[in-house]
């Protein structure tokens, strides 16, 4: 008995610690978003996140969106919305903004979203169809062909112009009620274990299935944008993209913190008939 009320105490002990441990990591983190830069200049600049200034420095860099034609762009991960907001200030009026994400977020203005997981299948023939209807045909014909499996061939394969990846495993939900950390997309920009192993094989994993979607979706000669948490696979993923694309580009914009491991791949002119089965290989 004495022995269970021991253990008990412990484990008592150990909840207690990694609450003040973790509320000290949050206030540290608070703190620290108060004094940044970016922090400050997003709110002024009525961005939902410090993370807009990254893309619009890649996009100073590298062109990828423009304002003479209409573009198709799709944003995985895109909670809280700051990329997609970034994307639509900086294209053509006409141009269609797609936000994919696993979280539930209200989209920014202009920005049409799908709550998703881009690992699924079935979430690429949706993303397909979404483009489909706002280009191509109208709504019945696009459940027409929905129906019957043999139009599938009709559809356009590659609808997508730039796909947009600023993906990150969400916080696991670890009790039952709601947790503002893990349900409020406005925090998930911290969502990192602290484990930099952990988090490089995650963030491959995730920019694996990005490049998958832009295999499956991205339009011949389109471009890629794609966050990583760097590590020992960081040069096997290049070696990937390089199969994809003409050209391929490791950075890190001004706006990234100095301790922090993100770089950013840039993927432009997507290869004409590229087989997933020899990228993966």
């Amino acid at each position: 008995m004495i022995r269970m009320n021991l253990t008990l105490a412990i484990r008592a002990a150990h909840r207690t610690q990694n609450r003040c441990y973790s509320r000290a990591s949050s206030k540290r983190w608070l703190d620290r978003q108060k004094q940044d830069f970016y922090t400050r200049e997003s709110k002024l600049d009525n961005l939902r996140s410090r993370a807009g200034f990254k893309l619009a420095q890649l996009d100073d860099v590298y062109h990828v969106f423009h304002k003479s034609v209409p573009q198709r762009i799709l944003d995985l991960g895109y909670a809280p919305g700051a990329w997609s907001q970034v994307a639509r200030k900086r294209t053509h009026p006409d141009s269609i903004v797609l936000g994919v994400d696993i979280l539930p977020c209200d989209p920014p203005f202009g920005v049409s979203s799908m709550q998703a997981n881009i690992l699924s299948k079935r979430t690429h023939q949706l993303i397909r169809q979404f483009f489909m209807e706002q280009i191509f045909m109208n709504d019945s014909q696009v459940e027409s062909m929905a129906r019957n499996d043999s139009d599938t061939e009709q559809q356009p394969q590659f609808p997508v112009n730039i796909i947009l990846s600023d993906m990150y495993e969400p916080f696991p939900q670890l009790s039952p009620s709601l947790n503002n950390l893990t349900n409020m997309p406005y925090y998930r920009m911290s969502n990192t274990s602290g484990l930099n192993f952990k988090d490089h094989l995650n963030s491959i994993d995730l920019c694996d299935a990005a490049l998958i979607t832009a295999v499956d979706l991205l339009e011949p000669a389109g471009s890629f944008i794609c966050k990583q948490f760097s590590g020992a696979e960081t040069s096997l993923f290049e070696k990937r993209m390089k199969k994809v694309f003409d050209r391929v580009e490791i950075t890190k914009p001004s706006a990234s913190r100095d301790e922090s491991k993100e770089i950013y791949f840039i993927g432009k002119k997507k290869k004409k008939n590229v087989d997933k089965l020899n990228v993966f290989c």
